[in-house]
């Protein structure tokens, strides 16, 4: 748990603190304060999404992730920090490697994370991840001489894996997009100017008590590993509710599904949960509604960045018009993009076309266009008004993943 030795008494503080921690409603609130003490600067979304990830690998299907931007845009920083608060015994850390290195490493891999910085040539061929992924194994039959005669020696390196890359490229390899959800690092002017702001600001920072902590929380949830996650009835209705206008959904739905399932585990420490005689959990309203909360702008962005051209676009439209409060011209872009009109026109003609961006006044003779962004579509039904169609018995009560505000659905009489 650290480089430290640990005592029994520090080792009993650390499991009773950890136990509070997934007991209380406000653990992932509790989470994104021990970032931020860290160093966190916002990006508390894509926090939360490496935690579900490195959490999923109790699943039998593990959650993986791309964590992408351009070079110093703080992508391994990122995944560092949320990596830092699990025990060593938990992660792999990849930096290159051949693909016979995996089979004749003596790793076990099932239910650990497996960590490769800057996806690219250097760090090897990602097949051996895609099969460990796709397979759960990786086999490898090695012919030698001995005895004067040829054997051959099996080597087995074994999932499941839930893995995290990082990379500068905005699309992988199909193969490779489709067993990984992708999220992007905030690249704005804002982000940039809270960063640099954050460098002369006093911070807390993470002690070691509080280091063990999060590390034994992370083995606690090991003890779930195997533990089965039944969805109930209602939950047919998300499908029929479901955005379907892309071919993408059929790649993301699969990882929403497997992050509620993680979402209840770690949640089953509540003092309101219980298991089924057969040492089942089920999933219930507040693990759909904390899930969707997380995830569904995290689909969405996957989805609108297969228009990866005119999403950069869009966003640049959307940034133009929160700081001039009013729709964009193509003058505008050209001087953000210190490029021609004639450039500036083409970006916005092919954003319109793919519609990520609208027209924001009408076409008359000689008027300039302006334009707005689209707004996003959802992902899955939003929580609350799931909840209203479903006439869900009860009340749902749960403590909002990133605001911390308490969030409460009920049906009016």
């Amino acid at each position: 748990m650290s480089e430290h030795k640990v005592t029994r008494a520090e080792r009993r503080r650390a499991e009773r603190e950890a136990r509070k921690l997934l007991e209380s409603t406000h653990f992932f609130n509790e989470f994104l304060r021990a970032m931020k003490k860290t160093g966190l600067v916002a990006e508390e979304r894509n926090a939360l999404v490496i935690l579900i990830v490195v959490v999923s690998r109790v699943l039998s299907r593990p959650l993986n992730v791309f964590v992408k931007g351009h070079s110093s845009a703080g992508k391994n920083w990122l995944v560092t920090r949320v990596l830092r608060l699990l025990p060593k015994s938990a992660v792999a850390e990849i930096t290159s490697a051949s693909d016979k290195a995996w089979n004749y490493s003596g790793s076990d891999f099932r239910h650990r994370v497996i960590y490769v910085q800057e996806q690219n040539e250097a760090a090897g061929t990602i097949d051996p991840i895609r099969l460990l992924i796709s397979e759960g194994k990786l086999v490898r039959i090695v012919p030698r001489w001995e005895g004067g005669q040829i054997v051959t020696k099996r080597h087995v390196a074994r999932g499941p894996v839930a893995a995290i890359s990082t990379t500068t490229r905005n699309r992988l390899k199909i193969d490779d997009e489709t067993r990984h959800i992708s999220i992007w690092v905030d690249e704005s002017n804002d982000q940039t100017r809270r960063i640099v702001r954050s460098y002369t600001q006093d911070a807390e920072s993470l002690s070691r008590e509080d280091r063990m902590t999060w590390r034994m929380v992370h083995l606690l949830l090991e003890s779930r590993i195997g533990v089965k996650v039944d969805f109930p009835k209602w939950f047919d209705e998300v499908p029929n509710c479901l955005f379907v206008d892309d071919l993408g959904v059929r790649r993301y739905y699969p990882a929403f599904v497997e992050a509620c399932r993680t979402i209840c585990i770690i949640r089953s420490f509540q003092s309101s949960r219980r298991f089924s005689k057969h040492g089942r959990l089920q999933m219930d309203f507040a693990d759909y509604a904390i899930t969707a909360l997380i995830f569904d702008p995290v689909f969405v962005e996957s989805l609108r960045l297969g228009k990866a051209a005119g999403e950069g676009t869009r966003r640049l439209v959307e940034e133009l018009h929160a700081e001039n409060k009013r729709p964009v011209r193509a003058k505008d872009l050209a001087h953000k993009l210190k490029c021609s009109m004639d450039q500036a026109y083409s970006k916005l003609r092919y954003a319109e076309t793919v519609g990520v961006i609208r027209r924001a006044n009408k076409p008359e003779k000689s008027n300039r266009k302006t334009f707005l962004p689209t707004p996003r579509p959802r992902f899955v039904p939003d929580p609350e008004k799931l909840f209203r169609k479903l006439k869900h018995h009860g009340t749902v009560r749960f403590i909002h993943p990133l605001t911390g505000e308490r969030v409460v659905y009920r049906h009016e009489k």
